[in-house]
């Protein structure tokens, strides 16, 4: 009904400031993304430079850089190569960066994925498809890859082993004897 009291014009520029606003929303949240990831640092340490793709390409590849997280739905494009891993994430799609295999800390491995750290002063990590183990190990020391254990599966073996202060096993015993 209001709307069939308007004329065309005002729809339009309606229309056109609802553009406007949304494409300064995203802006600022890339914007923002970077600055409290610390981007710039990050692609100073690992800059880009040539490389030699191994073909293997994922999209939306779950991870933390500094205080951003992607959660499940992802925000890093991963590309390996053979001097390292490319990492694009959404915010900074235009200054990649490529972590060098030296510069990989440690490897969790599980059944479904691997968790690489990444050697740096803020937390990165990443999360690859599992099925990219022989390609890490043919890259990586063996000592830097070690079984991923739940947090539910340490507390367990805290628990059995007596190491923990007494406060956490009055509540953690409780809910182990749940599971």
């Amino acid at each position: 009904m209001f709307a069939d009291t308007l004329p065309p014009a005002v729809i339009a520029l309606i229309l056109l400031g609802f553009g406007v606003f949304m494409f300064l929303m995203v802006s600022a949240n890339k914007l923002l993304s970077r600055m409290m990831s610390g981007w710039k640092a990050v692609t100073e340490r690992f800059p880009m430079r040539d490389i030699n793709p191994t073909g293997d390409s994922f999209k939306n590849a779950s991870g933390v850089i500094g205080n951003i997280g992607s959660g499940e739905r992802g925000c890093f494009d991963i590309r390996i190569a053979q001097e390292g891993v490319c990492i694009y994430p959404s915010f900074a799609r235009r200054r990649p960066c490529l972590v060098p295999w030296s510069a990989i800390r440690r490897v969790s491995v599980s059944d479904t994925s691997l968790l690489v750290t990444v050697d740096y002063e803020r937390p990165f990590q990443f999360y690859l498809p599992a099925r990219l183990l022989p390609t890490l190990q043919a890259k990586l020391s063996s000592e830097l890859f070690h079984k991923a254990v739940s947090p539910f599966e340490a507390a367990k073996a805290a628990l059995k082993d007596g190491t923990q202060p007494r406060w956490v096993s009055a509540i953690a015993g409780g809910a182990v004897k749940l599971a």
